[in-house]
C-alpha cells in the first residue's frame, strides 16, 4: 500500500470516528422532547436551583387543581448562555415564589424547558425569547 492510500484510509477512519462521536452530542442537545409551540404558565415555589452544567435546573412546587402540591422541573440553558442574560448562581433561592413560563414536555410529565421566570419584584429572568 502506498503512503498516499494509507493517508486516505486514515483520514476516512478519522472522519468516520468523528461522525460517530457527533451523534450522541447532537442527540443530547436536541430539544424535541419539548413542545416549543406551547407555553405553559405555572406559579410555584422554588425547591432547588442547581446552577450547573450541562444545564441549570430548577425544581419547584405548584398547587394542582385539587390543591395538592406537585413537583415540577424546569431545564435551563447552560450557565454560559443564561449568564449572558443576567442569571447568576444567586438568581433564585429555595422558597422564592416565581411565575414560570415553560415549553412543556411532549409526554405530559411535569418537566419543561424554561422560557422565563418572573420574580415577585417583577424582575424577569429569560432563557428563551
Amino acid at each position: 500500500m502506498t503512503k498516499r492510500m494509507s493517508a486516505k484510509k486514515t483520514a476516512a477512519a478519522l472522519i468516520g470516528l468523528a461522525a460517530l462521536a457527533a451523534g450522541p452530542a447532537f442527540a443530547h442537545h436536541a430539544f424535541s422532547m419539548y413542545d416549543n409551540t406551547k407555553y405553559t404558565k405555572l406559579t410555584g415555589t422554588v425547591k432547588t436551583y442547581m446552577w450547573a452544567n450541562p444545564h441549570t435546573m430548577i425544581e419547584f412546587m405548584v398547587a394542582g387543581p385539587d390543591g395538592k402540591m406537585q413537583p415540577w422541573t424546569a431545564e435551563c440553558s447552560p450557565i454560559n448562555m443564561i449568564g449572558r442574560r443576567g442569571w447568576t448562581s444567586e438568581s433564585l433561592k429555595p422558597g422564592d415564589k416565581i411565575d414560570f413560563v415553560i415549553h412543556p414536555n411532549r409526554n405530559g410529565v411535569q418537566y419543561g424547558l424554561l422560557v422565563s421566570a418572573t420574580k415577585l419584584d417583577g424582575s424577569v429572568l429569560k432563557d428563551k425569547d
